[in-house]
């Protein structure tokens, strides 16, 4: 018997039975969406594969959240909308879409994911590819030197002429036309890690790599081949006329995109993913790709709402303050922009601080009644708790991800 092969998942865990409350027919909606398999082509389909994200929504389920609680030719919004999985499947369910992010790098690859590209448009994009990994080559060749002082970051996680080759490869794609070079930028971005001595996007841990030379330009050019198959699969998923999708950089607790007087649609409704609060720190598992594309970190750094480096100082009951408050400026923001009716649905997980579990379905519920959201129907499933300094704090109950639905008073 071959052995079973470990996968490396960058989505919520997924499987196990599902509990519902509220309205029947509603929780199970929520349920059906939250209830998908270990399918991995599946949730690896076209573009949803092309970059790693952590945690992000499994397609399936942002698919049939999008077809329960929205109609085709209506605005879906996501103001978390991370690496784009929602407004993505928003679009080839007939939908516009709405995304917002206070991560730069979210933000321009949700907008990648998220643009169609004409036949011409990605055959420039390889020859820009290539072009890109032959001077790269030729550099290397040439044992040409960096362009700039490197950061003792960098040093630390590349090897020498790995941190050549990466860096011939940035110097070339800078002097590429604009929407080529963004593509190329995210496919840099995508291959930094697997070029790293990191061990993952979310781990600190380094291990060495016997990486060859010459095999970053190479790597470059075979994950843009990849990037333009996946784009053309997505295009002939989409319907005819395709759907509007607009991505912007904003902060959840603001909205600011959406309150503009000269915005054009509001949406019809809000399903998103906000982060599992005191779990991650995104700045800091994306501080190598954010550094390399030269993006402004620091609106995210002000803003990010969740993060674990918050919540570290905290006892469990400040921790739950603290979130609360979080959560109620973003139950604010959000029922400014909603109609009278429409849903928000919700995907998060119970946290932890210390002994102290901050379970997700009962925080929302409170906070939301105090913001014109009413809380109509729930679904959970049980998830595995991996870190264990607060492993104590589900002692008494599992840790579950709830499908959590509220609609504007």
């Amino acid at each position: 018997m071959k052995p079973v092969k470990q996968v490396k998942r960058s989505l919520t865990n997924i499987g196990g039975e599902v509990a519902t409350g509220g309205d029947p027919k509603e929780a199970e909606l929520l349920a059906r969406a939250l209830d998908v398999g270990p399918d991995e082509d599946e949730h690896r389909a076209h573009v949803h594969g092309f970059h790693t994200y952590a945690a992000r929504m499994h397609p399936l389920t942002a698919a049939r959240l999008a077809e329960s609680f929205s109609k085709p030719g209506d605005v879906v919004f996501d103001p978390f909308c991370g690496s784009g999985t929602v407004l993505v499947e928003a679009m080839i369910a007939g939908r516009s879409a709405i995304g917002t992010d206070i991560n730069p790098l979210a933000v321009q690859l949700a907008r990648a994911k998220t643009r169609p590209r004409s036949d011409d448009e990605l055959a420039a994009l390889l020859t820009a590819a290539r072009g890109v990994a032959a001077h790269a080559d030729a550099r290397r060749k040439a044992r040409a030197g960096a362009s700039r002082r490197y950061s003792p970051e960098d040093v630390h996680l590349f090897e020498p002429h790995v941190l050549l080759e990466l860096d011939s490869l940035r110097v070339a794609i800078r002097d590429v036309p604009e929407q080529p070079r963004a593509d190329l930028e995210l496919v840099l971005s995508a291959i930094l890690v697997k070029l790293s001595k990191k061990r993952g996007d979310t781990s600190e841990q380094t291990e060495g790599r016997r990486i060859g030379a010459g095999y970053p330009a190479k790597l470059f050019v075979k994950k843009t081949e990849e990037w333009t198959r996946r784009l053309h699969e997505l295009r002939e998923l989409l319907p005819t006329p395709t759907p509007t999708t607009k991505v912007d950089i904003d902060d959840a607790t603001v909205l600011a995109t959406l309150t503009k007087k000269n915005h054009p649609r509001r949406p019809a409704c809000i399903i998103t993913s906000p982060p599992y609060v005191a779990t991650y720190d995104y700045v800091a598992h994306h501080a190598l790709r954010l550094r390399w594309l030269g993006l402004d970190a620091r609106g995210f750094e002000r803003a990010e709402m969740g993060a674990r480096r918050r919540y570290t100082d905290l006892t469990g009951p400040d921790a739950q303050a603290y979130w609360e408050d979080e959560l109620a400026r973003f139950f604010e923001s959000a029922a400014r922009v909603l109609p009278e009716g429409a849903a928000m649905v919700l995907l998060m997980a119970d946290s932890a601080v210390g002994r102290h579990a901050l379970r997700a379905d009962d925080i929302v519920a409170a906070v939301a009644r105090e913001h014109d959201l009413r809380p109509i129907a729930r679904a959970s499933q049980t998830r595995p708790h991996f870190h264990s300094p607060t492993t104590a704090a589900f002692h008494d109950a599992p840790r579950r991800e709830h499908a959590l639905l509220l609609r504007r008073a």
